[in-house]
C-alpha cells in the first residue's frame, strides 16, 4: 500500500497502482474506497480493461451502488463481448437489488 501511494505521488495516472489500492481496500472490505480506487485506474485505463471493469462493477455491488455497477458491466460487455462471468456475476444480481 506504500509504494502504491508512493507511485501515486508521483504519477497520478498509474493505472496499476490505482487497482493495487483498490484489491488492498477490496481485501480490508472497504468497498466503498475499493470501488473509488478502481475507479481511477478504469478512467487511467481509458475503460480498455475488462478485468478492472469487472472489479469496479463488482465493488459497486458490494457498496449498493446497482445502478453504476449495471453501467459499468454494459460497458465492459459492450467492449468485451466473451467476458461471460460479468453477465451473470454481477449484472444479474444488481438488477436484482434494483427492485424493490
Amino acid at each position: 500500500q506504500d509504494l502504491c501511494l508512493k507511485a501515486l505521488k508521483y504519477n497520478k495516472s498509474c493505472a496499476k497502482a490505482w487497482e493495487y489500492m483498490g484489491a488492498v481496500m477490496e481485501r480490508e472490505q472497504s468497498y466503498k474506497d475499493a470501488a473509488e480506487h478502481y475507479e481511477q485506474a478504469w478512467k487511467h485505463e481509458n475503460q480498455a480493461s475488462a478485468q478492472v471493469g469487472y472489479k469496479l462493477a463488482f465493488n459497486y455491488l458490494k457498496a449498493k451502488r446497482f445502478v453504476d455497477a449495471v453501467d459499468v458491466c454494459h460497458k465492459v460487455i459492450k467492449a468485451f463481448p466473451d467476458y461471460p462471468k460479468i453477465r451473470k456475476d454481477i449484472l444479474e444480481k444488481a438488477r436484482i437489488g434494483l427492485r424493490p
